[in-house]
């Protein structure tokens, strides 16, 4: 009966092929409503109650002017190391960068790079936005030093433009021991219990199940975003890390904590698991 009287569920989710494992079968599920968006687009849809729950820039958690804000400890888009899709790339030595071109698409991984060259090459270079896909592939006219992010990694041979390129995942676990989040399902604390169950038990069902035909997500979802099945498969399966577990709480504290100390936030709020 709770199922039955449960409102509709709206969940904002991301196209890119390394969040498929979380996401993959979720619109065939009775109650669900998904809304398509970059992930830098996402915090913007839950503060304007556009979604109930979205799987958002794990930056955008601190960030945002919405204070009715948790964290669903059900599934998050994490590193333990070489995240493979989160790559600066430069012409020169980062020693000698004075801007970074990044790509939008991510709160996160910006706020990430900030932290990682202050710490790891103590530059604060200027950050500029762009749009990679406006772009077109990877050439000679692209900017000296760029930040690209999700599956146009793939898409774009960058090692054959580039002399120098940093792995962001792999730099945070050398400097940490610790894995990275790049996103988490955020939802609005004033949702209703049961809406929080249902999602929460939902999102975590399908995990669970994607992760155990692992195989049959990467084959539906790995070449219409640019990767092959063998790529896609080892992706998914050796460089992104899908459960929630007291690492991750740990990293995101962390790493709030060091960007408050750059300058990217002025406070740090607390994490609030939804549910709990």
């Amino acid at each position: 009966m709770n199922a039955i009287l449960t409102p509709e569920i709206k969940i904002g989710v991301v196209d890119f092929f390394n969040a498929t494992p979380l996401t993959e079968g979720l619109s065939c599920v009775d109650g669900i409503h998904l809304v398509h968006k970059v992930p830098s687009k996402l915090i913007g849809c839950l503060e304007r109650g556009e979604v109930d729950i979205a799987l958002a820039s794990s930056i955008d958690y601190q960030t945002s002017t919405c204070e009715k804000l948790g964290v669903l400890p059900v599934g998050v888009l994490s590193s333990d190391g070489d995240s493979f899709t989160v790559q600066l790339c430069s012409r020169v030595p980062f020693e000698d960068v004075t801007e970074i071109h990044c790509d939008s698409d991510s709160h996160t991984s910006i706020a990430l790079l900030q932290i990682i060259i202050k710490n790891k090459f103590d530059i604060t270079p200027k950050i500029v936005p762009i749009e990679i896909r406006d772009l077109g592939d990877c050439n000679a006219k692209w900017p000296d030093t760029v930040l690209i992010i999700g599956d146009k990694v793939v898409k774009n041979n960058y090692e054959t433009e580039y002399t120098h390129t940093l792995d962001l995942g792999s730099a945070w676990k050398q400097q940490t021991n610790l894995p990275f989040v790049f996103a988490t399902w955020l939802g609005r604390i004033d949702l209703q219990e049961s809406q929080i169950q249902k999602a929460s038990m939902i999102l975590q069902r399908q995990l669970i199940f994607n992760q155990h035909r692992i195989e049959q997500v990467v084959s539906r979802n790995a070449i219409k975003k640019g990767w092959s099945a063998s790529q896609g498969l080892e992706y998914v399966t050796n460089h992104i890390h899908y459960r929630f577990e007291d690492q991750q709480i740990e990293s995101l504290e962390l790493f709030y904590i060091l960007a408050q100390e750059c300058g990217i936030l002025k406070h740090v709020r607390a994490i609030h698991i939804l549910g709990s």
